[in-house]
């Protein structure tokens, strides 16, 4: 098999894997936010494909992004906390210039499936060794770090790559209920909580263009969350510049759930809609407002209800990142870190300095 590199992906090629997206119960839609963000490539924040051939014909397919210089406070929340910190990060990160490559998964999409894509199930672990050792020869990427499921382990224990702790994906199954009081009966704490306030406190879903003020009010809440966040995306920076240039804020194909205060969005979440999934893209909580009115577990809710009523079967939440969403979401999938590096004082650093990293932490927090 043969891997190539490439900034496109043509309507003919997205069909290949038409035979994939109906085996995970998506729709064409999937490639949209991807589409995006490959467009959206800079020197510094590169977003490629990486395709499999078999003689010539195209079975497997990666989504990845290049991120040089990497920022190394991206990794460790340590280093973003304190001025100090965040300088001494920013000095690392501008000596060191590492060179990264990162799989999509959990980053900058919906969240809806594993960033590889196969023509056929019997193709995978071909399809997978071939991108894995071309990931390993590119000769410019100190590290290469992928988030995957723990059941595709072997795949990269096979390639060399290390395996390091990492929390879960959580999701539910909405096909366990057939409508949300049937969730709420069973979290009878959270049913009181969502009672109180109801005349301060709205939840709106919808499809289609966010206004202005709508838009400045969601980005309030992402830069509070961000400021707060137990763990940043490797492209973090370029991710806020950009994500409100997409079409997430200006299309109906994303349903936005929005929590208001005193009529002021103070949280809300972003979700596409991709065959019977509901994948979380973009979410974010005003701190000045989440004191005692549970935001966060009225999106949650919200999301929930959703696809009951649309007769969706998956609501995928990416990692468990806190508290609220580990007590409250009813499945998680393992995952584990994937890490390769040809440089040995690289893999040795990774090693010992990984109780340290956001992920790890990640993981201490579900457990």
């Amino acid at each position: 098999m043969e891997c190539r590199r490439a900034s496109n992906l043509t309507q003919a090629e997205k069909a290949v894997f038409s035979g994939h997206l109906e085996r995970h119960g998506l729709a064409a839609n999937v490639w949209d936010l991807y589409g995006e963000w490959v467009a959206r490539s800079t020197d510094e924040v590169t977003f490629f494909y990486l395709k499999v051939f078999s003689d010539g014909e195209l079975v497997g397919l990666g989504l990845f992004l290049r991120v040089r210089p990497f920022d190394i406070r991206t990794s460790y929340s340590r280093l973003r906390g304190t001025d100090a910190a965040k300088k001494l990060g920013a000095l690392l990160s501008r000596v060191s210039s590492n060179c990264v490559y990162v799989a999509f998964r959990n980053l900058v999409t919906s969240n809806h499936t594993r960033p590889f894509f196969f023509r056929e199930p019997e193709l995978e672990s071909a399809a997978m060794q071939a991108m894995l050792q071309y990931l390993k020869d590119e000769r410019e990427a100190d590290m290469v770090t992928i988030v995957d499921t723990s059941s595709s382990g072997s795949e990269y224990e096979r390639a060399g790559f290390g395996a390091f702790p990492c929390s879960s994906e959580a999701w539910f199954d909405a096909t366990s209920y057939t409508e949300i009081s049937e969730y709420l009966a069973a979290h009878r704490s959270l049913r009181k909580n969502l009672s109180r306030r109801k005349s301060r406190i709205t939840t709106e879903v919808r499809r289609g263009a966010l206004s202005t003020e709508e838009q400045e009010q969601l980005q309030r809440c992402v830069a509070c969350s961000v400021e707060y966040s137990r763990v940043a995306n490797p492209c973090q920076e370029f991710f806020e510049r950009h994500i409100f240039d997409t079409e997430v804020v200006t299309s109906d194909k994303y349903v936005h759930i929005l929590v208001r205060v005193d009529g002021v969005i103070a949280g809300f979440h972003i979700f596409q809609v991709s065959g019977s999934s509901l994948g979380g893209v973009l979410g974010g909580f005003n701190r000045e407002y989440t004191r005692n009115n549970f935001l966060y577990e009225r999106v949650i809710v919200a999301s929930l209800d959703y696809a009951i009523e649309h007769g969706l079967s998956r609501v995928q939440y990416s990692l468990v990142d806190n508290l609220t969403k580990s007590r409250l979401v009813d499945l998680r999938e393992p995952c584990e870190l994937y890490f390769y590096s040809r440089n040995p004082v690289n893999r040795s650093v990774f090693k010992y300095a990984y109780k340290y990293n956001d992920i790890y932490q990640l993981s201490l927090l579900e457990q």
